[in-house]
This record gives C-alpha cells, sequence and structure tokens, in this order.
C-alpha cells in the first residue's frame, strides 16, 4: 500500500512538472503523458497483477495466423523490444528453458498479463487523447495517439501474436497451473 501510494505520488507530480515545464501541447508532454503511466503500472504490476476477463484473451480465427499482426509489423517491434536496453523490462517474456506444461502455462499467463497491463493503458490514453482534443490542443491529441499506439498498442498486439505462436507449438501443453 505504501509503495502504491508512494508511485502515485511521484507519477502525479512527474505529470505535473511536466505540464508546466514542456506545456500541455508539446510532443515531449505528449511522450510523457503515455510513458510516465506506463511505467507507474509496471511497477505496480510487481505487486498486484492487472488482469481482464479470460475471454477478453480468446484469440480470433483471424489472428491465429498472425499474418494480420505481421502486415502491421509486429515482427519489427518484436525485435526492438527482445534486443538492447527494452529487453530488461519483460525479462521473463521468452520461453523457458525447460519445455514443461507448467512452465509453457506461466508464459502464456504472463503474455495475457502484459496484454492486460497495455490494453488498460492503451484504452486510457485514448481517453487523455480526447481531452486534449476536447481543449482544442489537436497537435498533442495526435502526438499522444502515435506514442499510445507505439507504447501500448503495438504491445497488445506482439503479445497476442506471441501467443498465437505460442498455442500453435505449444497448444497441447498450455493448461493452466490450479
Amino acid at each position: 500500500m505504501v509503495l502504491t501510494s508512494l508511485a502515485t505520488i511521484l507519477l502525479v507530480a512527474l505529470l505535473a512538472w511536466a505540464f508546466a515545464a514542456l506545456g500541455a501541447g508539446s510532443v515531449g508532454f505528449a511522450f510523457v503523458v503515455v510513458w510516465l503511466p506506463m511505467a507507474w503500472l509496471g511497477t505496480l504490476s510487481r505487486l498486484f497483477t492487472p488482469r481482464l476477463p479470460s475471454r477478453w484473451h480468446v484469440l480470433a480465427p483471424f489472428e491465429r495466423s498472425g499474418r494480420v499482426y505481421e502486415r502491421l509489423g509486429v515482427r519489427v517491434v518484436k525485435q526492438l523490444l527482445r534486443r538492447g536496453p527494452l529487453a530488461a523490462f519483460n525479462p521473463d517474456l521468452h520461453l523457458p528453458s525447460e519445455m514443461t506444461p507448467h512452465r509453457l502455462a506461466h508464459l502464456d499467463q504472463r503474455m495475457c498479463d502484459a496484454e492486460a497491463s497495455h490494453a488498460i493503458l492503451f484504452v486510457a490514453m485514448l481517453g487523455v487523447a480526447g481531452l486534449e482534443a476536447a481543449a482544442g490542443n489537436w497537435t498533442a491529441a495526435g502526438w499522444i495517439c502515435v506514442f499510445n499506439l507505439a507504447m501500448n498498442g503495438y504491445p497488445v498486439m506482439l503479445q497476442r501474436y506471441n501467443r498465437a505462436l505460442l498455442h500453435e507449438r505449444f497448444g497441447e501443453h498450455l493448461t493452466r497451473p490450479s
């Protein structure tokens, strides 16, 4: 509870600072307003895991082949997130060294958890972009949408794409631990 409160106070303080220092209509503020809540939720998700209903994670038939996501460039995002400094943010979102049913199911659940966090933030940031647009800050609203797509939309697509690959390769071994 203390960490949650401190992280939230820090989030609000940094957002207020960014608003004052960068201005509500700036590209810098648009970046910060998307990135800070992502870092905040990423920090807090170590204490509690935001989850969506299981029906959300059911892959639609068009998603199972992965072609739609590949056409949208998800492989490029996957390469960026697997190499370099960005790979440090989710080190346990890789195939386990031992391909046991339990470890594969754990990976599947972690992918669902990461997807849920980014999906929640994606919707929240669309709301923020809507508020900026309503206030007449069209440039900020547009940049928030661009950064939101990059930082939340593509990670959702990537998790769905990766889960489709995981289910195609190991589907019969993905029984969720009880």
